[in-house]
């Protein structure tokens, strides 16, 4: 199953904030790129003895899903003097 939360935390000396972002936001805004993707990806079909290297760089537009399924429940935590920011994706 895919994701459908990914939230961001920060917290400082002086002020702490958070947000959180539907992931199916950044899923409506991927939908474009997959299709131009698909549409450069076909035509690299015509021509695949030049396009041979670029169509493998290419494939991970496709597999961008599984490795945003597999991501679900990765939390990072980054400590700094200033300030100390956690991630989720949920």
């Amino acid at each position: 199953m895919l994701p459908m939360l990914f939230r961001i935390r920060v917290r400082s000396r002086d002020a702490s904030f958070g947000f959180s972002l539907p992931m199916l936001l950044i899923y409506i805004l991927f939908i474009p790129i997959a299709i131009i993707t698909a549409i450069a990806y076909g035509f690299m079909l015509l021509a695949p003895k030049k396009t041979k290297q670029a169509r493998g760089y290419m494939k991970i537009i496709f597999f961008m899903p599984k490795l945003l399924s597999a991501a679900r429940g990765t939390e990072i935590e980054v400590h700094s003097d200033n300030s100390d920011v956690k991630t989720f994706l949920k």
